[in-house]
């Protein structure tokens, strides 16, 4: 055999995504790749000891960051530390700042933790916002409508109001992301995130009119932010822009959530202010979301503080943000970096303005991709799962093994060209490699063990297998062999489940078609069945489920203030077959669902294209989402009793029974697992669109 596995050998690792990354594609050990964003909270210092001496402390620290400093701060986060040196925060009421922390050999908490506490999972989730109601006869000012999401035709008519000689933005602010880089000003350096476009420097380029070229105005934008920038995934390959594209899918869910046709708005949409956060390429084409998580919540509190200065007469204004993105593996149990801060960020800000905000999420995509599998397993009984591992994979592949009892479980696996691993246990903190001699390790096991998390708890322990990529552009990296990986699980005393989810690893829109979805194989999939209409999907006869394909980003845990959308097809009273199945352990079925696909027929939903005045269509959660985004939007402007000063379930329920009143609702029949128990059917609202023509 070619290749052999190692014994158990102990690591620090406890993000194995990150880890293997860095091993597959080997990246220099200085610039921006040798840190990784953190999430720390403030301490406070000094005699007597307050916040405001860390601040001050780390303000000094930044300014005299020199190359190889220990941290670095991007330009978004230092403007907010900026503030907070203004405006001291409450002794008791600790910030939390991102850094940008050296991967060089140290102990981050131990060399700071008496100024900053590490927060990898984010912020305990702090008290049910609990605010006075607002005195009577004020007018609620217009909601903000925001969107996190990939390429953003941020010059797009939709996005526009009328005027009498040009079109003004409706955009106050657009974070154009890039990948983070480091930059050095006179010494001094600090860490750079692309660069942020407001209201007036769009209407500048807008007030070019008949002379606006606006795929050239992409063009060269792109060109400053991302050119020369190497894709940490498809190696060798030079990242690029999507808003060049005729359409793109930030576009699209923008155009949906809140987009407008300047010379009709039928709904008043085109007078609530937008914001817009563009995720850099090179996070989107990683689909296993391994580098995603900072950059969403790092856009996501910059979203807050910009919609802080939108004020109206002292009034903070409710706020919708929309997140069209996710991956498929993940703890799903609300543990993760980003449901934990999003959700502090929600109660936080609702608890400080008094003002509603929600966030929008779509529930996925993967009900048909066989990436889920559960194995119920009894004592010394072992069972096993084929994984496909494709051919001409560029990218690597990841399999999250979450058992009931991580130290009950033991693991083998065959695969072409190498010895088995034998069936065993691999001690949590340890990890095992598959090499051939001495040559770097084609994939890894990682025993990733439980990690406390603030506020009391602990995440749970699990296993990640790794993979590198089956194909590469350049020679001297790990390649591994494609085929069948046949992954043998086994448990001692007692009995016990273990979920395995098959790591996101496709082709988003606009990127080139190298990356190849590895997926779980058995021979009952073979075997044809008629489907069924049951309550609740019923558990396949192997390994292989829909249960439990929703997106890792979602759990049961959320807040009431979080809203997860399935698909559904047209007004059926059907869900998407792609669309997600929940689990009965996690996140069970979608909040509510909207129209992915206008038939069975017609594929899709239409919006915008990139360009003013073009159009395209899209199928799946991520244009459900949008059309709940838009809704919400609209109730919150009709000045409904909606707010922090009820209780979130009260706002809840009230804001379901405005949902199901929209003459456009439905509920349906079968199939409520994937659905939701509300479905937006497009029979009123989107559907004239396609039938009278779309109006860009």
């Amino acid at each position: 055999m070619d290749f052999s596995w190692s014994t158990p050998q102990a690591t620090s690792v406890v993000d194995g995504y990150l880890d293997w990354f860095d091993h597959v594609y080997q990246p220099p050990a200085g610039g921006a790749l040798g840190y990784r964003p953190l999430l720390v909270r403030v301490r406070p210092t000094g005699r007597p000891a307050t916040l405001g001496k860390t601040l001050r402390w780390l303000k000094r620290k930044l300014d005299n960051a020199g190359q190889g400093a220990d941290f670095l701060m991007d330009g978004v986060e230092r403007e907010y530390l900026d503030r907070l040196l203004d405006h001291s925060p409450i002794e008791g009421d600790a910030p939390d700042l991102f850094l940008h922390v050296s991967k060089t050999p140290g102990d981050f908490a131990a060399d700071y933790g008496k100024w900053l506490q590490p927060l990898p999972n984010g912020a305990a989730r702090p008290p049910v916002p609990s605010t006075p109601a607002p005195a009577g006869g004020a007018p609620r000012p217009a909601p903000v409508v925001a969107v996190i999401d990939d390429a953003i035709g941020y010059l797009n008519a939709r996005f526009t109001t009328k005027a009498a000689h040009q079109r003004n933005t409706r955009l106050a602010a657009v974070w154009l992301q890039s990948e983070d880089q480091i930059t050095e000003t006179n010494g001094q350096y600090a860490m750079s995130c692309g660069r942020v476009l407001s209201a007036q420097e769009i209407d500048a380029v807008l007030a070019k009119g008949s002379r606006l070229d606006e795929s050239a105005e992409y063009s060269a934008m792109n060109k400053a932010l991302y050119d020369r920038q190497i894709s940490p995934v498809w190696h060798g390959i030079t990242a690029g822009g999507g808003s060049e594209l005729a359409s793109t899918h930030g576009t699209i869910v923008t155009d949906i959530a809140a987009g407008a046709d300047p010379q009709a708005e039928p709904d008043g949409l085109g007078d609530y202010p937008m914001l817009a956060v563009q995720l850099p390429p090179q996070a989107i084409e990683d689909t296993s979301g391994a580098k995603l998580q900072p950059y969403v919540v790092r856009a996501l509190r910059w979203i807050i503080w910009q919609a802080d200065r939108l004020q109206v007469e002292g009034q903070h204004r409710p706020l919708v943000v929309n997140i069209s993105l996710g991956v498929l593996a993940g703890s799903k149990d609300g543990t993760s970096l980003i449901e934990r801060q999003i959700a502090a960020e929600i109660y936080r800000r609702e608890t400080r303005t008094g003002s509603p905000m929600r966030v929008v999420y779509a529930f996925g995509n993967d009900g048909l991709t066989r990436q889920v599998g559960s194995v119920d397993l009894e004592p010394e009984v072992p069972q096993s799962v084929t994984l496909r591992v494709q051919s001409e994979d560029y990218t690597p592949s990841f399999v999250e093994l979450r058992p009931d009892d991580m130290g009950q479980l033991t693991l083998g696996i065959d695969s072409l060209l190498s010895q088995p691993l034998a069936l065993g246990s691999i001690p949590a903190g340890h990890c095992v490699s598959l090499a051939r001699g001495s040559a770097p390790a084609v994939a890894r096991i990682y025993a990733i063990g439980p990690q406390d998390l603030e506020g009391g708890g602990q995440t749970a322990g699990y296993y990640l297998l790794a993979i590198a990529p089956t194909a590469c552009f350049e020679t001297g990296k790990p390649l591994a062999p494609s085929g069948p990986w046949r992954i043998k699980l086994g448990t001692g005393a007692p009995a016990q489940t273990v979920r395995l989810e098959v790591q996101r690893d496709d082709r988003p829109l606009g990127f080139q078609a190298l990356a190849r979805q590895s997926y779980l194989d058995d021979s009952a999939l073979w075997v044809w069945k008629p489907p069924q209409k049951t309550p609740y999907a019923p558990k396949a006869d192997g390994p292989v489920t829909r249960i439990g394909t929703e997106s890792g980003w979602v759990s049961a845990a959320m807040p009431e203030q979080v809203y997860t959308v399935g698909a559904a097809l047209c007004d059926t009273g059907f869900a998407a077959p792609y669309s997600a199945t929940g689990s009965p352990l996690s996140a069970r079925e979608p909040r509510v669902s909207a129209v992915g696909d206008s038939s069975w027929t017609l594929r899709g939903v239409l919006a915008s294209g990139t360009l003013s005045g073009s159009a395209t269509v899209m199928s799946g959660t991520s244009v459900a989402a949008p059309q709940i985004t838009r809704q919400l939007a609209l109730l919150f402007a009709s000045g409904a009793d909606i707010g922090p000063w009820n209780p979130p379930a009260v706002n809840a329920e009230r804001e379901r029974t405005a949902l199901g009143a929209l003459d456009w609702s439905f509920v349906p029949e079968y199939e409520r697992d994937q659905l939701g128990p509300l479905a937006v059917s497009a029979e009123v609202g989107l559907r004239p669109r396609l039938d009278d023509g779309y109006r860009p």
